[in-house]
């Protein structure tokens, strides 16, 4: 039986190093509190680390010492965690997912392109690890929530000449079954 009225301090951890292990997540986080579960997500074909990750901490207390702290730094590397915040809970969202980019768009031509629908924050091809080519998707961080709104009114858009999709970023907070 799934008890979600228990407060769940979930977590996405971003920016990771490639290396980082479970382990060492769980490791790095303790100092905070007690690590419930945690995880690295990998790609499921090559096991390869996709640089990001879920931690869940026993209390919400040691979420606030976490995100209160100005900067994180694991295995040589500077990490970014927030909280995770359930869909149900999130009205809106600044940020979108874009799948489908051509790999003759730039950084540049990419945030350019979402110019148009509001103030960009940030907008982030990502590349391949290895060799540095597009992996043909993205995120755009707009100044606010309507930006991504007009985004996604127009179902056809198309960065040189190659039709896009767009998919708000939200993160949902799991419901997971344990005896208290």
């Amino acid at each position: 039986m799934c008890k979600c009225n228990i407060i769940i301090s979930k977590m996405f951890i971003g920016g990771l190093n490639w290396e980082t292990t479970d382990e060492n997540l769980r490791q790095y986080f303790s100092q905070f509190g007690e690590v419930l579960d945690c995880v690295v997500m990998r790609d499921p074909a090559t096991q390869r680390s996709r640089g990001f990750g879920f931690l869940t901490m026993k209390e919400n207390s040691a979420i606030d010492k976490i995100v209160s702290q100005d900067h994180h730094n694991l295995d040589g590397k500077r990490i970014d965690p927030k909280r995770a915040i359930p869909r149900d809970e999130q009205d809106k969202t600044e940020k979108i997912f874009v799948g489908g980019i051509s790999p003759e768009v730039n950084e540049e031509e990419f945030r350019e392109f979402f110019t148009q629908f509001g103030k960009v924050l940030d907008a982030t091809l990502m590349m391949e690890r290895d060799t540095g080519r597009p992996r043909g998707f993205g995120f755009v961080t707009f100044e606010d929530s309507k930006g991504v709104e007009e985004a996604l009114k127009n179902p056809n858009l198309s960065i040189k000449d190659k039709t896009v999709s767009r998919v708000p970023m939200l993160i949902k907070m799991a419901c997971i079954d344990r005896d208290v």
